[in-house]
Parts: C-alpha cells; sequence; structure tokens
C-alpha cells in the first residue's frame, strides 16, 4: 500500500496537468539522446583509436563546448523570431548529417573544425525546445515540464553510451558516429509527424507597451548574470564527469568502455527514478533557490568517493554516481526555471540563450581545465580542487540570493 500510494503521489499525479506537445518534445529528446554515442567516447577514441595526445584530445573535446556556446547563442536568437518546430526539426537533420561525416574526419584541424560546426548545429535543439517548452506549461508546472525534458534526455543517454560501449568492444569507434546520426534524423522526422498540425506554432510576444521591460537584455542583468557565473564554475566541474573522469575509470579502475557505457546507464536510470518524484514534492513545499544550493554540495561530495579507497571499485562508482545524479536532480531543472520565470518579466530569448551559453561555456571549459593536467596534478588534486570549488559556489549562491531575488520585482 505505502508502494501505491508513493507511485500515485509522486509519480503520477507528478506527470499530471503537463500539455501532450510537453510529453511530444521529451519523446523526440528521447529517441535523440538515445543516439547520444560520440560525445561519452570522444577523449578515449582521440586518445586510444586515433592515438593523440591529452593535451590534442582537451582541444578537440573544447570544440563541442565551443559549439554548444555558438548553438545556444544562434539557438535562442533564432527562437525569437521563427518557429522552435521548426528550429528542432532543421537542427536533428543536418546535425545527424554532420555525425555520420565526422567518422571519415582524423585530420587533428579538420576534425575539430568539424566538431564546431556538428555541435553548433545540433544544439541550436536546445534553445528551441526550452522555448517550446516554456509556451506550453504554465509558471505552477515549468520545472515538471523541464524535469521531464530532462529525464526523456537521462534515460536516452542511458540507453546512448550503454550500445555504444558493446558497439565499439565489438567493431570498433567508427560505428557510433553512424548511430548518433542516424537517431538524430529519425528524431526529425518523428518530430514532424507529431507536430505537424502545429507545425509553424511561433512563441507568443508580450506587446512592449504592456511590459516595458520585456526588451531588458539578460546581459544587462548584473545579479543574473553573477548567479550565472557561480553556476558555471560549479558546471565545470560537473562535466568532468564527460572528461576526466571516463579516463580515470579507464586508467585507474581498469574499466572497459562497455563498463563506463554502464556507468553511464546508471547515471541516466537514477535521474529517470527519481526526478520527478523530487521536483514535484519541491514544488508542493514552493521551493527553488534551496534545491539549487543543496545540489552543488552533493555534487562535491560525490568527488570524495573518488578519493576514498574502497574494497571494490565498483563502490566508488556507485556512490560517486548516486550523488552526482542526485545532485544533478537538484540542481540543474532550478537554474533553468528561475533562468525563466526571471526572463518572462525582461526578455525571454535573451535569458534562455544566456543560461544555454552559461552550460556551453562551460562544457568547453570543462575539458580544458583538467584533461591536460591530470598527469601533472594527478586525478587526486584534480577531485579535491572540485570538492572544494562546489562548495564554495554553493556558498557564493547562499549570499546572493537575497540580491537576486530581490531584483526580480519589476
Amino acid at each position: 500500500m505505502a508502494l501505491k500510494n508513493y507511485i500515485q503521489e509522486s509519480i503520477i499525479d507528478g506527470f499530471i496537468g503537463l500539455r501532450k506537445e510537453v510529453w511530444y518534445i521529451a519523446i523526440i529528446q528521447l529517441i535523440n539522446r538515445s543516439g547520444m554515442m560520440v560525445l561519452p567516447f570522444m577523449s578515449l577514441y582521440l586518445l586510444e583509436d586515433l592515438d593523440w595526445t591529452k593535451s590534442m584530445a582537451a582541444v578537440a573535446t573544447a570544440c563541442f563546448g565551443l559549439g554548444n556556446l555558438a548553438g545556444a547563442i544562434v539557438g535562442g536568437w533564432l527562437s525569437e523570431r521563427f518557429p522552435p518546430i521548426k528550429l528542432m526539426f532543421g537542427s536533428l537533420l543536418l546535425g545527424g548529417l554532420c555525425f555520420i561525416l565526422m567518422a571519415y574526419i582524423q585530420s587533428f584541424y579538420l576534425l575539430c573544425g568539424w566538431i564546431f560546426i556538428t555541435v553548433l548545429v545540433s544544439d541550436i535543439l536546445r534553445p528551441a525546445a526550452m522555448v517550446a517548452i516554456s509556451e506550453f506549461s504554465t509558471k505552477d508546472n515549468l520545472a515538471r515540464g523541464i524535469s521531464l525534458l530532462r529525464i526523456a534526455i537521462n534515460l536516452g543517454i542511458a540507453i546512448g553510451p550503454f550500445v555504444a560501449g558493446i558497439m565499439i568492444e565489438k567493431v570498433g569507434y567508427q560505428f557510433i558516429f553512424f548511430g548518433d546520426g542516424v537517431t538524430c534524423i529519425f528524431a526529425g522526422f518523428a518530430l514532424y509527424l507529431l507536430f505537424k498540425e502545429t507545425w509553424s506554432f511561433k512563441p507568443t510576444k508580450i506587446p512592449l507597451e504592456e511590459n516595458p521591460n520585456s526588451m531588458m537584455s539578460a546581459y544587462k542583468d548584473g545579479y543574473y548574470l553573477l548567479f550565472l557565473f557561480f553556476n558555471m564554475l560549479m558546471l565545470i566541474i560537473f562535466f568532468q564527469i564527460l572528461y576526466s573522469v571516463p579516463v580515470f575509470f579507464s586508467e585507474v579502475y581498469k574499466m572497459s568502455e562497455n563498463q563506463i557505457g554502464i556507468f553511464f546507464a546508471m547515471n541516466g536510470l537514477l535521474i529517470f527514478a527519481l526526478e520527478i518524484p523530487i521536483i514535484y514534492a519541491l514544488e508542493k513545499k514552493k521551493l527553488d533557490y534551496d534545491p539549487l544550493l543543496w545540489g552543488m554540495v552533493l555534487i562535491g561530495i560525490s568527488f570524495v568517493f573518488l578519493l576514498l579507497p574502497m574494497p571494490h571499485f565498483w563502490i566508488s562508482v556507485i556512490l560517486f554516481n548516486l550523488f552526482i545524479s542526485i545532485g544533478e536532480i537538484l540542481n540543474f531543472p532550478f537554474i533553468s526555471t528561475l533562468s525563466i520565470i526571471r526572463g518572462e518579466k525582461r526578455n525571454k530569448g535573451s535569458y534562455i540563450g544566456s543560461m544555454a551559453s552559461m552550460f556551453s561555456i562551460a562544457i568547453m571549459l570543462a575539458p580544458l581545465v583538467f584533461l591536460p593536467f591530470v598527469d601533472v596534478i594527478g586525478y587526486k588534486v584534480t577531485w579535491i580542487i572540485s570538492i572544494a570549488v562546489c562548495l564554495l559556489m554553493a556558498l557564493f549562491l547562499k549570499i546572493l540570493r537575497p540580491s537576486f531575488e530581490s531584483s526580480n520585482t519589476l
């Protein structure tokens, strides 16, 4: 009976009230991310298959972040001017073709450039999807709409890297590029079928005379920029999960690509199982800023388990995964929710674009900050720095909170 009540009150009730369009966008992201095979294994592909140095691999993987940044800026700008559903369609189709072609490029400079182009095109999807989600949601269920999108993404991530790990061991790295590309293209056609009745949907705009602040740019909002900056420093640490952590697992724990794929699958499944119940409970308590801080602290604590000696490496892997996953659940949705709510009173496209840009800068800097230097400073120092940064950023955001919240009253 207790389990039945939990399922009803925390899971089923958590999904009630979300519009079908929100579900459609989540389905598209599930299909798309089920093919996310390249990014989690890019560092290992460059180091092991192409025999590049760690510095070269760091530059190439940083081009993912640079492409993320460009895609976020371009996508945010385009989403205010064109139907976001059409932008998502174009991004999926062209991005899929780019991933397939990437399999044939091995030159350092050419591959770096192609990674940038591919990710730029693919990441126009993100701000377009966020604009669409915000338009199909209310203030009361916006965090749940964002969480549903994240659950779909992370469930896909649970599938994609797991399948990629098996493919790499059986047939080699090259086939993961085809898997990523084909699923992007398939997601694009699925998007068209689901949204063909609202193909030209455009976001609503508040007339300037009704809201004189509606043209205020996020880049002129000082407290919001500080909010993004502190979160970005934490995210640089979090995104080591894509760069330094897989290399650490391979070099120190001697984990195979298949085992690393299982690690990412565990992360996705944890978020799939826990995010909606947690976010729904927090929404009922009207909490949005506190969970952001709690999430930062848990992300920092997760790296403690890579420092502590354990009887078996899987104990460290599981504990690290549990803490960083719950930290992500608490932190990520509320970065987006607070940004969108703040943008509703100003210029929503600008706020969504700047928030997506912040994530992109973090992804770009993450491999450059640690990956080239782990051989010099060691993994132990890397994890200690990671813990310290997360805890400090949580403290700084707590100090910023009164000014951030009071400045949101226009």
